[in-house]
């Protein structure tokens, strides 16, 4: 996005992205990027991961690598999601920030979830009225945490698409696989940084 203040870049810049995000929504199921760029929290715990795409061939375009990012990051989510659920049943998210603006995303997240996903219509104000109402119910200005119902407005409101949501599951699979598959690389990688 280095030199976007270029006229007439910006919009070359938003097509160029409008045509991938158009491309990659008929890329088929990939599950192939590990998106850890900044090692890996809960719930693995593991500083020693790192990204990496796999399974690419010479067919694969810049859409599937889009596509594979956009995967590896909902995957990775929904193995929280899943420990959350081992706890209380979860049904629909609610989705905020630039990500929920993508209706590629949120049908995705709504597929690998297996959720209803509920876009708001303030997406970038989510968290200053998240810390708002996290206050006005610290100091008693609200009587709870309910006070966001009245102040939310929904956009619109993504399903999950079954037959999508039945061809994750081996994708899933695949997912945990490759990161399986990949804990001894990490652990070399971490014992020689020099390499």
């Amino acid at each position: 996005l280095i030199g976007l203040a270029v006229p007439g870049r910006k919009k070359r810049a938003a097509a160029w992205v409008a045509s991938l995000v158009f491309a990659a929504s008929y890329v088929p199921l990939m599950g192939k990027f590990l998106p850890y760029l900044l090692g890996e929290r809960a719930p693995r715990w593991n500083p020693d991961a790192t990204a990496a795409w796999l399974g690419l061939k010479m067919e694969n375009q810049r859409c599937d690598l889009f596509r594979a990012v956009l995967e590896g990051v909902t995957l990775n989510l929904n193995i929280i999601l899943e420990s959350f659920r081992k706890s209380i049943p979860i049904d629909e998210l609610l989705v905020v920030g630039g990500g929920a603006k993508g209706a590629l995303w949120c049908q995705m997240m709504a597929d690998v979830y297996n959720a209803r996903i509920k876009v708001p219509v303030l997406l970038e104000e989510a968290t200053s009225m998240g810390a708002a109402v996290t206050g006005g119910v610290g100091v008693g200005v609200f009587k709870g945490f309910e006070v966001i119902d009245q102040m939310l407005e929904l956009n619109r409101t993504v399903e999950p698409n079954p037959e999508a949501v039945a061809a994750y599951g081996p994708v899933k699979e695949a997912f945990e696989v490759c990161y399986k598959a990949m804990l001894p690389v990490y652990e070399y990688m971490a014992s020689h940084k020099n390499v």
